[in-house]
């Protein structure tokens, strides 16, 4: 419990912060909330960097293979076979950005301070329960954010 309100806490002197400096960048959000270093920024750079070049030539195969299947389903009578094989491929290069991205949290998570990821497992935290936050709201359980 202390650690939720203390959560809660950094959040709510962190949003004045934030808020006078204009539009932050959402990388910058998560490196001043995290209290990332110089260091630390320039690493997850790299991470992204090597994310990026791993997932992206993933996704335009997928792509292509999700196109042949189309295509195949479109026509006249697939082959049963062939349809079967796309699917695997597709299947095969969806686990392989699965995998290359839980590298890349892994390894950033490397990165942090045992303070930095108790921030980030309030955030993950936050995330859960994000998507019912408007049905409080609607009824009053939990204020108007301030604009």
């Amino acid at each position: 419990m202390k650690r939720a309100i203390f959560a809660l806490l950094i959040v709510a002197l962190a949003v004045p912060v934030l808020a006078q400096q204009g539009p932050p960048r959402p990388r910058d959000i998560v490196a001043r909330f995290l209290e990332l270093t110089p260091e630390q920024v320039t690493a997850w750079d790299g991470l992204l960097a090597t994310l990026q070049g791993t997932i992206d030539p993933l996704k335009e195969q997928l792509r292509a293979v999700e196109q042949q299947l189309a295509e195949m389903l479109g026509g006249e009578n697939p082959d049963p076979a062939a349809v079967g094989a796309l699917v695997i491929q597709g299947r095969d290069l969806r686990k392989q950005m699965r995998e290359a991205h839980e590298a890349y949290v892994a390894a950033f998570e490397e990165l942090l301070t045992e303070t930095q990821v108790s921030r980030l497992t309030f955030i993950r935290r936050a995330a859960r329960v994000e998507p019912i936050i408007p049905a409080f709201r609607l009824f009053g359980l939990i204020a108007e954010p301030e604009a």
